[in-house]
């Protein structure tokens, strides 16, 4: 029972079951007003699962000695030697073969294909970039922002204007996100050999400013949504709504960078907009 918890908490739970819930909500949008089979809806959201934890599973085993180094993560499967470094390669190997072959069989080859990219560019990319330069940030947004438009492939067949906005949405909301963590962080990261903020000895100042920028940037393509739902001006209305709240904890990221209740505010205002923008766009459609 021991070692079935330690196996949970290799697939990071909590970070798995964010991010497949943007494959869920891109499944409902895509798949609104038109019936989706039974088998369909399983096999993208089982094999949807499998893949993302494959990504963390094989993050933590590529990196479990520089975890071992941080508060934050010393205590996840692996440096704290619940499960061995092999099996964590093993598991996460086995999820991503698994995953991409459900997704291949029962939805289909496109969404097959974004799952192996993903996983690949998460684990063997962005992995171990990370200790070498701040850029890694850009390259793992690429798989962060993938399950959203694969889960409106799987509804639709195909890529469209819908699939890619939500792509991007998720790809420029991961900016303010990670960079507030970084710079929460920034010590632990430091020490782990890490280069996690924006670029190289980025201030606090800088920081936050380029948070804002991008936040901003996630609002204005949260509009471009507009068009694609049958209720716009409602849609708008909640957007703006939401844009304005997470725009105000950048802001006051900005105006008091050195104050760690400022970088906080930002990182949990951007965990709860994606879900509930995501909520609001399904109820809009």
């Amino acid at each position: 029972m021991l070692k079935l918890h330690a196996y949970w908490l290799l697939s990071k739970p909590r970070v798995t079951i964010l991010v497949w819930l943007t494959t869920v909500a891109g499944l409902v949008l895509g798949g609104w007003g038109q019936p989706l089979g039974a088998g369909l809806v399983a096999a993208t959201l089982v094999g949807s699962w499998l893949v993302i934890a494959a990504a963390n599973a094989l993050n933590q085993a590529y990196e479990w000695r520089q975890d071992a180094l941080m508060p934050r993560t010393a205590h996840r499967p692996i440096p704290s030697r619940r499960i061995s470094p092999q099996e964590g390669w093993l598991m996460g190997a086995l999820w991503g073969v698994l995953g991409t072959l459900i997704l291949a069989l029962w939805v289909n080859l496109s969404v097959a294909f974004l799952g192996a990219v993903s996983i690949l560019l998460y684990a063997f990319a962005y992995t171990p970039l990370k200790q070498r330069t701040h850029f890694s940030t850009a390259i793992g947004a690429i798989p962060g922002a993938i399950p959203p438009m694969a889960g409106w492939i799987a509804a639709q067949g195909g890529f469209s204007i819908e699939a890619w906005l939500l792509f991007a949405l998720q790809f420029v909301w991961q900016f303010p996100h990670f960079w507030a963590i970084a710079w929460l962080y920034r010590d632990e990261y430091a020490k782990a050999g890490f280069h996690m903020l924006p670029y190289p000895d980025a201030t606090a100042e800088a920081t936050a400013r380029l948070a804002l920028w991008y936040t901003l940037a996630m609002v204005a393509i949260s509009f471009m949504f507009a068009p694609f739902t049958t209720q716009g001006g409602f849609y708008l209305v909640g957007a703006a709504t939401l844009g304005l709240w997470v725009v105000r904890s950048a802001v006051r990221f900005v105006r008091n960078p050195n104050a760690p209740q400022s970088a906080r505010g930002v990182l949990m205002s951007s965990v709860l907009y994606l879900p509930l923008l995501l909520i609001w766009m399904i109820l809009s459609v």
